[in-house]
This record gives structure tokens, C-alpha cells and sequence, in this order.
């Protein structure tokens, strides 16, 4: 009986096929009908829809000849700066690359770029894009610019800069110009920074000079007296020249005799130069002298990072992928097709 079942159960699934075969021929023409309709719309909207290009670049730390010409401008502040690691934190070659990637990534700047960049002006006029949905216009941009990583694991220094836009040429552009202004703007933080440590030297050495200024005046004023004191004693004891033993352990050396003492005296008057009794205020006028020469040239040629890859017009569009939407197109209208014609044969058999 099993065998016989098989049997049947073998011959009702021919049938059904057949069935089927028959169904499907018979409304070939509906599927051809929605296969060349949604084929024919699917090329359409592939040749209509927006393009979208993606210009990209590679970069990694940069060399150290690449900041030469910024650390020979500061060569006195080296000079100056006791530990010399807190100069060379600032210049070093990861800290500018994550200041870069950071600036790159940065929302504030893609919108500044968006702004004010007359490429990207001109493109807003030619959208007609008003004040309204201006924000929603630098949203959507600022999602096409951006830094990665493409390998972190085995690259982790290594990162892709990419600026995607409406043709091959203007994703270049756009990417070379951003590029550009990003540097710059390392550059001027990276300068800014130097100008702070200059200054906050310069104002640790004017206190520690007033200081000493200070100490050195008391101590000139102290041995004036001193001075005088002695004198006056000289006077009373008729010591005129100095004499053979001296002491000079005596708080008034009036052993040096008067001659000498008003001599000492007149000088003491006259002095200007406090180094003579704080040495360390002549270390500190020379450091104060170096740090005054350093010039920063804000316009300096100067490179944060090292490009692995330059930027390069893009030569396959990233969107829309034309190929693909017409075999989607092809695949959705016989589908379509197929599931219109079982539909109608359904009916068709319900009514019955």
C-alpha cells in the first residue's frame, strides 16, 4: 500500500508542476510585461539617479625633517627650557597626526569648510538651499567627510582620508582643499601652543628676576650702611690706609682704612649692575634675551603628516551602482510577474 501511496502522491506532484508550467506560459506575456517595465525603470533611475565620487588619501606620522623648519625657530627656547621633553611632546610626530585626525574629524571645522569654502558656496546656490535647511544641507555633508582607520590592528598609525561628492573631479577637490585647511589650522594651534610656552617662560623668568632684583637691592642697601658705618669708624680710630692684618670677619672693616672705604662707598652708589650680588640674575637677563629673538613665522612651511597616498581623482563612482539596479530591476519585475499570474490563476480556480 506504501508503494502504491508513493506512487500516487509522485503522480499528484507531476501534475501540480505541470500545472504550474502551464500557468506560467500561459501568462508570459504578463511577466514579460513587468520584467521589461521594471528592467526599463530600474535603468532609468540608474542613469538619473545622483552620483556620488569618493576622493581618497592615505597618511601616517610624519619625519622629523618635516618639522626642521619649526623646531630651528625655536632653538632658543630649548636653550631656555630646563627639560627640553616638553618641547619635543608638543612637535612629536603622533601628537601632531592625532591632532590632525582629531582637527580632520572635527564637526566645527567641516562646517566651517562648508561655509566658507566657494566651491561649497557655489554648490549651495546652485541647490537653492536657504536658510531653513541649511543646517540639514552642512549635516549631510559633514557625513561625507572623514579619517579612519582601515586597519587598526596591524596599521594602527595609518589612516584614509576620504570626501565623497557629486563627480570625480569635485570630490578631489574639495578633499585636496579641506586637506589644506586642516594643516593650516595645526599649524596655527601648533604655533599658538609654542607662543604660550614662550610666554609663560618669560613670565616665570620676570618673577624669579624680581625677586632676585629685589634680594639684591636689600643687599646692596645692607652693605652701604655697613659701608658707612665702617667709615665713620675709621674716622674716629684716624685708620686712613688699610692695615697690615686684616680681619674680615668684622661686620665694619674699618681696617680697609677711610681712604678706601669712601671709595667703596662712591662705588657701592654708583653700582647698576645687581648680578654683582645675585649672580643668577645674569643667567636669567641672557635667558630673557633669547626668548625675546624667537620669531614664529605663522606662514612657515610646515607638514604635520606624511602622505603614503596622495589625493587622487576617483575613477569608479560609489553611487549608484548601475549594474546592480538593472539585475535588481530584472529580477523584481518577473517576480512580480510570476506572482501577478499564480495570483489570477487563484482567483480564477476560488470562482470556480
Amino acid at each position: 500500500m506504501s508503494d502504491i501511496q508513493a506512487v500516487n502522491n509522485s503522480a499528484s506532484d507531476e501534475i501540480d508542476l505541470v500545472e504550474l508550467v502551464k500557468t506560467l506560459w500561459q501568462g508570459k506575456v504578463t511577466i514579460a510585461v513587468c520584467t521589461v517595465v521594471f528592467t526599463v525603470c530600474a535603468i532609468v533611475y540608474a542613469l538619473t539617479a545622483q552620483q556620488w565620487w569618493t576622493s581618497k588619501a592615505v597618511i601616517t606620522t610624519g619625519q622629523y625633517q618635516n618639522t626642521a623648519n619649526l623646531r630651528n625657530q625655536v632653538t632658543n627656547l630649548y636653550a631656555v627650557i630646563n627639560d627640553s621633553s616638553k618641547i619635543n611632546k608638543i612637535l612629536s610626530s603622533n601628537a601632531l597626526l592625532n591632532d590632525y585626525i582629531t582637527e580632520f574629524n572635527a564637526f566645527d571645522n567641516k562646517k566651517a569648510f562648508i561655509e566658507n569654502n566657494e566651491i561649497m558656496k557655489q554648490y549651495a546656490n546652485e541647490a537653492n538651499i536657504t536658510d531653513e535647511n541649511k543646517a540639514q544641507f552642512i549635516t549631510n555633508w559633514a557625513k561625507r567627510i572623514s579619517a579612519s582607520q582601515p586597519d587598526k590592528k596591524n596599521q594602527p598609525d595609518v589612516y584614509q582620508l576620504s570626501f565623497e561628492a557629486t563627480s570625480s573631479k569635485l570630490s578631489y577637490d574639495l578633499l585636496v582643499a579641506y586637506s589644506e585647511e586642516v594643516s593650516n589650522k595645526v599649524r596655527d594651534e601648533l604655533i599658538d601652543e609654542l607662543d604660550a610656552k614662550i610666554s609663560y617662560s618669560q613670565q616665570i623668568l620676570e618673577a624669579n628676576k624680581l625677586a632676585l632684583e629685589a634680594r639684591a637691592k636689600q643687599k646692596l642697601t645692607t652693605e652701604l650702611i655697613k659701608t658707612k658705618y665702617a667709615l665713620d669708624m675709621a674716622k674716629s680710630a684716624d685708620v686712613t690706609k688699610p692695615l697690615a692684618e686684616m680681619n674680615n670677619n668684622e661686620i665694619f672693616q674699618i681696617q680697609l682704612g677711610t681712604e678706601a672705604l669712601t671709595e667703596k662707598s662712591q662705588l657701592l652708589d654708583r653700582i647698576k649692575d645687581l648680578s654683582i650680588f645675585e649672580p643668577q640674575l645674569g643667567v636669567i637677563h641672557t635667558q630673557l634675551d633669547l626668548l625675546s629673538k624667537i620669531k614664529l613665522d605663522n606662514s612657515i612651511r610646515f607638514e604635520s603628516v606624511r602622505y603614503l597616498q596622495n589625493p587622487d581623482y576617483p575613477i569608479s563612482r560609489d553611487k549608484p551602482k548601475r549594474p546592480l539596479i538593472a539585475v535588481l530591476g530584472f529580477l523584481l519585475g518577473i517576480m512580480l510577474g510570476v506572482a501577478i499570474v499564480l495570483l489570477k490563476s487563484a482567483f480564477k480556480k476560488s470562482a470556480k
